[in-house]
């Protein structure tokens, strides 16, 4: 079974994820791959997307955690508010196989964000408000989601990961993680 790697000890982090033979998306390398991904990305309590080279695959790929999705629906707030209740939907994970960022907004908003693979940090990322990504899932059939607010924050993240790029190479200010 994989592991999320530390970024200080992953290389796969700081390259260029290589894209995903079409013919190879239902192999069982890939599917074993997918499945190892979302049950890592199960376990973390405030995981919301795992991209491949967190668990040290350089292959375009990432999941987006289905509490993410019941979260971060099109038009949800980033972080629900004090007196807010939402109902606890069941939404399944998402699989995003050779990503492409089609679109994204021009209006930026200052994002909080952290990573499963810089434990016990947090920052602030300038990120695009809405964001579409084309990609294909687990099944090899392609598809194309837009997305604003929260979804489109992790959209934007995963993207980074399968270009080297972490947030805190784009973040305006890193913190540490507050004690509980």
């Amino acid at each position: 079974m994989r592991t999320i790697l530390p970024s200080n000890t992953n290389p796969a982090l700081r390259k260029m994820a290589r894209d995903i033979p079409i013919s190879e998306i239902k192999t069982r390398r890939i599917q074993n791959l997918v499945r190892e991904m979302r049950a890592l990305l199960k376990k973390e309590e405030y995981g919301v997307a795992l991209a491949a080279p967190q668990v040290g695959e350089s292959l375009k790929l990432f999941i987006v955690s289905g509490r993410a999705l019941a979260r971060g629906s099109r038009n949800a707030l980033d972080e629900p508010q004090d007196d807010e209740v939402r109902p606890h939907r069941v939404m399944p994970d998402q699989v995003y196989i050779n990503p492409e960022l089609i679109k994204v907004s021009r209006g930026k908003k200052e994002k909080h964000e952290g990573c499963l693979s810089i434990r016990g940090k947090w920052g602030t990322v300038p990120r695009a408000e809405k964001a579409t990504i084309r990609a294909y899932d687990e099944r090899g059939v392609r598809f194309t989601r837009g997305a604003s607010g929260f979804l489109a924050h992790i959209f934007q993240h995963e993207m980074d990961h399968l270009q080297g790029i972490l947030y805190t190479d784009k973040a305006t200010k890193v913190y540490d993680e507050k004690e509980k």
